[in-house]
């Protein structure tokens, strides 16, 4: 009885975990586009998954989904703390009550540098490059 129960607790965890997981970083609605100006007040750097900074905007904080901290790394972004930044990308809610912005553009507004992270048919610029990355 206890080997059951442990093992349907396990099973929900991880399928919790995975749908969590997708939810935070694949989706991107262009109908939910907005940009929103702020300061980085927080760089969140997983194990697994994207890099999420913490956009404070007026009284409110979003956190902004932007790439695998691979990507990151190479292309040379720099995602500080205290850096102003404008992010356009596709706006929700998520169940915890967090907002989310998934990144397509930052623009640093201090060096007006635009970091694209996404295509014109809004997949991500990172998508099929993990082939490439391994191989070198």
């Amino acid at each position: 009885m206890k080997i059951a129960f442990l093992a349907s607790f396990l099973i929900a965890f991880f399928f919790s975990f995975v749908y969590a997981e997708n939810e935070v970083g694949e989706g991107y609605d262009e109908n939910t586009e907005v940009t929103v100006k702020g300061t980085v007040k927080e760089v969140l750097k997983q194990k697994r998954g994207p890099v999420i900074i913490i956009l404070e905007s007026g009284n409110r904080n979003y956190k902004v989904i932007t790439a695998p901290p691979w990507y990151i790394t190479r292309e040379g972004i720099d995602l500080e703390s205290g850096t102003s930044f404008e992010a356009t990308g596709s706006k929700y809610i998520a169940r915890d009550g967090n907002r989310y912005i998934v990144a397509s553009r930052l623009k640093n507004l201090f060096t007006g540098k635009i970091i694209r992270l996404r295509d014109s048919s809004c997949m991500p610029l990172w998508k099929g490059h993990m082939k490439s990355r391994s191989r070198k």
